[in-house]
């Protein structure tokens, strides 16, 4: 066998064993990335649901008029029934239409479930529907997490049993 001197570089072999290192960290890695990315899709909808309710509120009082909160479909249609709503809207109620002050669809795979189909803010900032929207996530990766409404109109975060989501 002929030694290489003063030769600068790998084998084949050892560039295949290097390889096959970096392979079986990353396969390591990657559930753990997945997770990582469900709790940011689930606490990213958390944080515009919370600015949702922030901004009916304060639409309410400054506007001294009823603003609602309501689970939609896609299609930005109100939901009616107690099932799980892919977007929400919140809006002003002016002379019985309604004056949309902003909309979200929910990232994908993440579901809101909530105690009440409408939650609603009247003008005086002391009166609200209580209400506990929960933020699921379909894959069930990520914790769900909920937003309590007081009857005060405040908002808090919460953590939510698996339960909920189902």
């Amino acid at each position: 066998m002929c030694t290489r001197i003063g030769s600068q570089g790998v084998t084949l072999i050892e560039l295949c064993f290097g390889l096959a290192i970096v392979a079986i960290l990353a396969g390591l890695a990657v559930p753990g990335f997945r997770a990582d990315l469900r709790a940011a899709a689930v606490r990213s909808a958390t944080y515009e649901l919370l600015a949702g309710l922030h901004q009916a509120r304060a639409g309410s009082i400054v506007e001294a008029r009823t603003a609602v909160l309501c689970l939609s479909d896609t299609a930005g249609n109100c939901l009616t029934n107690g099932a799980p709503a892919t977007a929400w809207q919140a809006f002003l109620e002016i002379d019985g239409l309604p004056v949309l002050l902003s909309a979200h669809s929910l990232p994908a795979g993440v579901a809101l479930r909530s105690s009440r189909a409408r939650l609603q803010f009247w003008p005086d900032s002391h009166a609200a529907s209580t209400g506990t929207l929960t933020i699921c996530d379909s894959q069930q990766v990520a914790r769900p997490r909920a937003i309590v409404l007081s009857q005060g109109g405040r908002a808090r975060i919460a953590t939510a049993s698996e339960s909920a989501c189902s």
